[in-house]
């Protein structure tokens, strides 16, 4: 339904040169996006100005032009100028205000962290579902609203494509929305004007600093989703130092925060944990959270309903991974910060998934004798855990297939490298070089490793630029017992090579690979 340019910018300080009553159709920030009607906001970004496009939204129907200066050049055949301070900001605040603040009608949960957002969010979504709350889920695996796919980019969608994903949701009735929110959602502002009930932390370790340059940069980024103008109950993992930092900093500054961990202070915290074949049993004490509950009783005095918060819980589940303990700590906390019965979303755990990437098993019958999983493991701390994960999953041997990506943080190349040794055979091999040249990134990688890493018959690191060559190396070297490990790029399904872009999906490659072995061996046996 459109909107008036007054009532859409009556909170966000403007300066309107044309007619305040203009309506708004739409809100765009694109200028190839713009239909008649719309807003069109020029965004300043780090590669152009949205202002340079301001003439050609206007030629495509704009009915407001959002600047940060008046374009005095710029042709309005009547359409309506707003000068704002920040049109970053002013997209978001505007976009939240014509899609009716959807944020405020559920309860939105924002995860943040290095390692573990996206499975922490299919997991809240699924313990939520399966209490009997619908929940939508945004993320790097793409949007759903109540198990319906709505279109969506990015891990977090810029503002405007945020407000309408949440507008969607709320059509669809979800109660609650479990969403991923990056370090670049937060320094370039894609979540202002978001309102959580509770923001997640999972933990910290070295990536983006291409983006945003020091490791120092990049925790500020993170911490901006505990600040105050994100007010929430807080949920911070303190298997980390950081997240024990991020929660003192937070419990001082008088926030409500729920920690999990392994302390004794830790309102949620780990007592046991058993491994038996693909299944996890876990023991977790609720005892700190029922004393951080102390306003309960006063609650039930005025009439509200409290949930029942037992001493402990026992629950059991199928992800493969030690670094999944934490992940399913967070996501539980989430959920009784939300009201979740303890006992309901301990019991719900037992018949979770881990989302499309993360320590997938690939299969193809027949039973090959080893097992194949791909996992979005792209950072040095991932790639360990996932090694370690496995190692301890087989007696056999980890042969490993993994890369680095151009264009992006060359720090940690020589760390995962470094990772990588933790694996019996290493595949070292392209992943997505974007606008580097292939080969370049495989010779910064290979000079991290020492040179009897390439040596012998059957040296452990053996390179090739070709990774669909190197899955299937990876699977013909396999041999009963063993694990195939291949990290880096996980539910992704394209790479990109400079202005082109190909298919390439990891899991469909070992599939095939799987397959083209099976054959030749049945082959060989006729």
């Amino acid at each position: 339904m459109p909107r008036s340019c007054a009532d859409i910018f009556a909170d966000i300080p403007h300066v309107c040169i044309g007619a305040e009553d203009a309506q708004v159709a739409g809100i765009a920030y694109s200028s190839r996006d713009v239909r008649p009607g719309d807003a069109f906001f020029c965004i300043v970004g780090t590669v152009v100005d949205g202002h340079e496009f301001a003439q050609q939204a206007v030629d495509a129907g704009a009915s407001v032009i959002v600047c940060e200066r008046q374009l005095y050049s710029l042709d309005l055949k009547g359409a309506t100028e707003v000068v704002v301070a920040d049109s970053r900001r002013a997209l978001a605040e505007a976009a939240a205000v014509f899609y009716g603040q959807p944020s405020s009608d559920m309860d939105v949960v924002g995860v943040t962290g290095t390692n573990g957002k996206t499975t922490v969010t299919y997991l809240l979504e699924h313990l939520l579902q399966a209490c009997g709350h619908p929940c939508g889920i945004i993320g790097t695996c793409g949007s759903r609203a109540a198990g319906r796919p709505v279109p969506s980019s990015h891990t977090t969608p810029e503002s405007a494509d945020l407000q309408r994903i949440l507008s969607v949701m709320r059509d669809e009735r979800c109660q609650a929305v479990a969403m991923e929110v990056s370090s670049h959602a937060l320094a370039l502002g894609r979540a202002w004007a978001m309102r959580f009930a509770v923001t997640a932390f999972t933990n910290i370790t070295q990536d983006h600093l291409d983006y945003h340059h020091t490791f120092e940069e990049y925790f500020a980024a993170k911490k901006l989703l505990f600040s105050e103008a994100f007010p929430a109950i807080r949920v911070i993992s303190t298997f980390g130092h950081a997240g024990a930092e991020l929660a003192a900093e937070r419990a001082e500054a008088g926030d409500e925060v729920i920690t999990v961990g392994t302390g004794t202070e830790d309102a949620i915290r780990l007592l046991d944990v058993e491994r038996e074949g693909a299944l996890t049993r876990m023991r977790v004490s609720l005892a700190g959270l029922r004393v951080r509950d102390e306003g309960a009783a006063a609650a039930a005095a005025d009439g509200q309903d409290v949930p029942d918060i037992p001493d402990e819980v026992a629950l059991e589940h199928s992800l493969l991974g030690d670094y999944n303990t934490e992940n399913v700590l967070v996501a539980l906390g989430c959920a009784l910060a939300l009201g979740v019965p303890a006992e309901a979303a301990a019991a719900a755990f037992a018949t979770a998934s881990p989302p499309p990437g993360r320590m997938q098993r690939v299969d193809v019958a027949p039973d090959a004798g080893f097992m194949t999983f791909v996992d979005y493991a792209h950072t040095p701390d991932a790639l360990e855990k996932v090694i370690a994960s496995a190692r301890k999953a087989t007696d056999g041997r980890i042969l490993l297939v993994f890369g680095c990506e151009g264009d992006r943080d060359r720090g940690k190349r020589a760390q995962m490298a470094a990772a990588s040794l933790a694996a019996d055979v290493v595949f070292l091999t392209n992943d997505n070089a974007h606008g580097e040249r292939v080969q370049d990134v495989l010779d910064q990688v290979k000079a991290a490793f020492p040179a009897e890493a390439f040596a012998g018959e059957a040296p452990q690191v053996r390179p090739d630029a070709d990774r669909k060559r190197a899955i299937r190396a990876a699977v013909d070297e396999a041999r009963a017992g063993d694990i195939v490990l291949i990290c880096g790029r996980g539910h992704e399904d394209k790479m990109m090579f400079g202005r082109d872009t190909v298919l390439f999906d990891d899991v469909e490659e070992a599939a095939y690979a799987l397959l083209m072995r099976a054959v030749e061996e049945g082959a060989e046996a006729r």
